[in-house]
């Protein structure tokens, strides 16, 4: 889900929460928690059926936010005052959070099935992917109503906007994904792939996309013409994807471990050899770090593409995030979320989430 500007993934727009052990939170108020200092970065983490907020200054867990389940996609508006998460309650639909109250508002109920959530750069549009109706809708941020649809093909699962939000791609079941202008909401002819897309990142100068679905290889798209470039074999099970702030290296997560692309040849690199997961690239682009399900973060130099010592984290890391200031990771796993002391690559002490962590965003 980050750099959330030049990287736009399937773990920030729609991922599948993950079960957990119940673990204690505190119940201090957001207003009591962030006294003092109107800049506090909040880290919002989803389970099952509520969302925790956590103070990344005390990393103290605040009240859970219940939200109803299942729950599986979350977004957060750039210019970090809203929280949008699918949630069942007053019917299925998204709810949106307010950051500054911790409070949910009234459900947006336009979607039976909503699949994956993406927000324009400038936090007026947000768009909700329904596999129900095969359409994105696009709704206004300010007043929670409809303001567009976008047509797709059957079975929509994930959706990107460029970095200069004058375009969105979405990822559709049957292989193709749709391109659409943001201005007008106006579909373009689909782009076909050879596998379900359900991952995109976009480069910062939003001149290209990448894509991929499981599969063995990686295809660049560009935006200027939605022509497909060249198809990048990265080996198989090509997962998560996230591209350095110059945009000169994309990594991708696979089986294998991570394969490094260079963006400007669209050439894979020699395999790192970790335990592939979820990535997450620090503001200054100098370090990768990758959470893999069993329980350790690697971080990656992206100046070498060496890899550094793994952090143990516990059990089940899933996600991770970065602070907008670069000093902190956050690494969610079946008991709570861990964070990592980036200067140091030290892991702090475990902040236990009822009901687990799963996705995780951070106000910018």
């Amino acid at each position: 889900m980050h750099s959330h500007l030049t990287r736009i993934r399937l773990a920030a727009v729609a991922a599948l929460a993950i079960p957990a052990l119940a673990g204690a939170a505190s119940t201090g108020s957001p207003a009591a928690a962030q006294a003092g200092s109107a800049q506090v970065v909040t880290a919002y983490v989803l389970n099952g059926s509520a969302v925790t907020p956590i103070n990344t200054v005390t990393k103290k867990a605040l009240k859970q936010i219940q939200v109803g389940g299942p729950c599986y996609a979350m977004v957060i508006t750039p210019n970090g005052t809203k929280v949008y998460v699918n949630g069942s309650l007053g019917g299925p639909g998204v709810l949106p959070i307010s950051t500054a109250t911790n409070k949910p508002g009234k459900s947006i109920l336009v979607a039976r099935t909503p699949s994956a959530l993406g927000v324009t750069p400038d936090s007026k549009t947000l768009y909700i992917v329904d596999q129900d109706s095969n359409d994105a809708i696009a709704v206004s941020t300010a007043t929670g109503h409809t303001v567009g649809f976008v047509p797709t093909g059957e079975a929509p699962v994930a959706i990107a906007i460029t970095p200069n939000g004058a375009s969105g791609y979405i990822g559709v079941a049957d292989n193709t994904v749709t391109p659409f202008t943001v201005a007008t909401n106006a579909p373009g002819t689909p782009i076909k792939l050879r596998y379900a897309p359900a991952r995109f990142a976009v480069t910062p100068d939003s001149k290209t996309v990448y894509v991929d679905g499981g599969a063995s290889v990686v295809t660049a798209i560009n935006t200027a013409t939605n022509k497909i470039g060249k198809r990048i074999q990265v080996g198989a099970g090509a997962g998560d994807i996230a591209i350095t702030p110059n945009g000169r290296t994309a990594y991708v997560s696979t089986s294998a471990g991570v394969v490094p692309i260079n963006t400007a040849t669209n050439r894979p690199g020699t395999l790192i050899k970790i335990s592939g997961g979820d990535i997450a690239i620090t503001p200054n682009g100098k370090t990768a770090y990758v959470a893999a399900g069993s329980g350790v973060v690697t971080p990656i130099n992206t100046a070498t593409n060496k890899p550094g010592k793994p952090i143990t984290v516990g059990t089940s890391a899933s996600n991770i995030a970065i602070t907008p200031h670069g000093k902190t990771a956050y690494v969610t796993s079946s008991l709570g979320v861990t964070p990592i002391n980036i200067a140091t690559n030290k892991p702090g002490k475990l902040i236990p989430v009822t009901g687990g962590a799963g996705l995780i965003v951070i106000t910018p």
